[in-house]
């Protein structure tokens, strides 16, 4: 086995990752792509990672083992408190301006951390607002924390930490917020903890804003550290969604090495002393907007942002059998017919009846929302698509026994709801009920068995019904259910 892969074939290698995952290597970083498939290479079974790249750009990846590979190209280990003049500006300008803006009205907030990795960020942001809002437990908040990678989702819902995590981050995060459960290991508080959401996400393949993933009306984004390896073309179309899925005046913060007016046009940019962030508004801001930096924390020179350190997340990971062998032959394509199948699906109502509901939750008026839909209920009781988008809007609401009370209304209605089961396993994995958050699971998934591959589904926001198996699949790995 050669020390360094051929010219031509890492080039070959780099062109089938572009066209195939919209994932961007110029030969500037084909040293670094290299290194990354060492590592792919044993998730797919091979001990020679050149045998493995020829094999690579002759197959036909199914989605499940494209994940894996790009689960491996564009996570690069974090730590906390990453680049922290922009969680100055989050908890000396942001969060108290929202605070003010809702005090009087629906306390409600919404984060999320797209791209989370092993789960730094959004603990950080947890403890943001946590130290920003004193009656934070008088709030709805959300903190939803998404990645592709379910080994990864499982690691950061442990909340378990060595010292290399909280290199650059100020002294008094980990006095404060985590305890010492090992030699140099740490972990964070239940109080922090129980405040993020972990859920399986692709940015490049699947639909957002949704209520369906809980990735609409969202207050703040954070998506750092991930859109940089993807082409520009792909980048804008990710920007275009995340954008969609803010409220009016919205936050979004991309790395500082992600600042791009080309790539992110729709956004306004609001400037901080040395932190720029964009925002979803109508209106340009003022130029020259004054901020004084508060003493929160005592300032940290940045961490330079891109770093090759996928071996010691492979250091830290449990170890685990290869995750694919090369495949023998091809399988034999599903011969069932979309139109056999969702004729016997469950009616629901029209998308012009409840597309005003969801075109209300996807602008954060959640109350007007859920009136909007219980009054279509009692216009269509028997239709359990109505009951599963009233459990969506109380998802957000935060009113979970309410949101499983509906799940299971739908589920009565007809049994074999896939949507129903999967949301209703989201909620049970939610709560810590694993075995029946298993069963749910697993019922979608013999449910979803019975369609085409490429069947788009009813009240999914587009997806096929192979693509709902793959989230299922990856969704019980991030949560140790298989």
């Amino acid at each position: 086995m050669s020390e360094h892969l051929p010219v031509a074939l890492i080039e070959k290698v780099s062109q089938f990752i572009e066209s195939r995952m919209a994932l961007h290597f110029s030969p500037d970083r084909w040293n670094d792509l290299e290194q990354k498939l060492k590592f792919v290479a044993k998730d797919f079974g091979f001990t020679d990672h050149e045998a493995f790249c020829k094999w690579l750009v002759d197959s036909k990846l199914d989605a499940e083992q494209a994940e894996i590979l790009a689960s491996h190209l564009t996570i690069s280990e974090t730590y906390f408190w990453r680049e922290p003049h922009v969680f100055e500006v989050l908890e000396a300008k942001i969060l108290p301006e929202l605070v003010r803006g809702r005090e009087k009205g629906e306390k409600r907030l919404r984060i999320w951390s797209a791209g989370c990795a092993t789960g730094e960020e959004p603990y950080s942001l947890a403890i943001a607002v946590r130290r920003a809002i004193p009656d934070y437990k008088n709030w709805n908040i959300t903190i939803l924390a998404t990645d592709i990678n379910p080994r990864i989702l499982r690691r950061a819902a442990a909340g378990v930490y060595g010292e290399w995590s909280f290199r650059n981050s100020p002294v008094w995060l980990k006095e404060r917020y985590f305890r010492c459960v090992d030699k140099q290991k740490y972990e964070i508080s239940s109080e922090i903890k129980n405040m993020v959401t972990f859920a399986y996400m692709n940015l490049a393949e699947d639909t957002f804003p949704s209520p369906i993933n809980n990735t609409n009306a969202m207050d703040i984004i954070f998506c750092r550290n991930v859109l940089m390896y993807f082409t520009s073309r792909r980048i804008q179309q990710i920007g275009e969604s995340l954008y969609q899925s803010l409220v009016k005046d919205g936050w979004f913060m991309v790395s500082s090495s992600e600042l791009s007016l080309q790539l992110f046009p729709q956004f306004t940019p609001v400037y901080f002393p040395e932190a720029i962030v964009y925002r979803r508004t109508d209106q340009k801001p003022a130029d020259n907007i004054i901020f004084q930096p508060s003493l929160l924390q005592d300032e940290s020179p940045l961490f330079p942002f891109f770093t090759n350190e996928m071996t010691f997340d492979e250091k830290t990971s449990e170890p685990l059998a290869p995750l694919f062998k090369p495949p023998q032959t091809e399988p034999e394509p599903t011969q069932i017919l979309a139109k056999d199948v969702v004729e016997e699906s469950p009616k629901s109502a029209s998308a012009d009846i409840s597309g005003p509901v969801r075109e209300l939750a996807n602008q954060g008026n959640l109350k007007e929302a859920l009136n909007a839909c219980e009054h279509l209920i009692l216009e269509h009781k028997l239709d359990p698509n109505l009951y599963f988008l009233q459990a969506t809007i109380l998802q957000e609401q935060n009113r979970d026994l309410e949101a499983i009370a509906s799940l299971k209304r739908a589920l009565y209605l007809d049994p074999d709801f896939y949507m129903g089961h999967f949301a209703l396993g989201n909620l049970m994995l939610h709560q810590g009920k694993k075995q029946i958050a298993r069963k749910h699971f697993e019922n979608a998934l013999v449910i979803l068995a019975k369609f085409s591959q490429n069947d788009v589904l009813l009240e999914s926001e587009g997806l096929t019904a192979g693509r709902l198996r793959e989230i299922v699949s990856a969704t019980m790995q991030a949560g140790a259910l298989t």
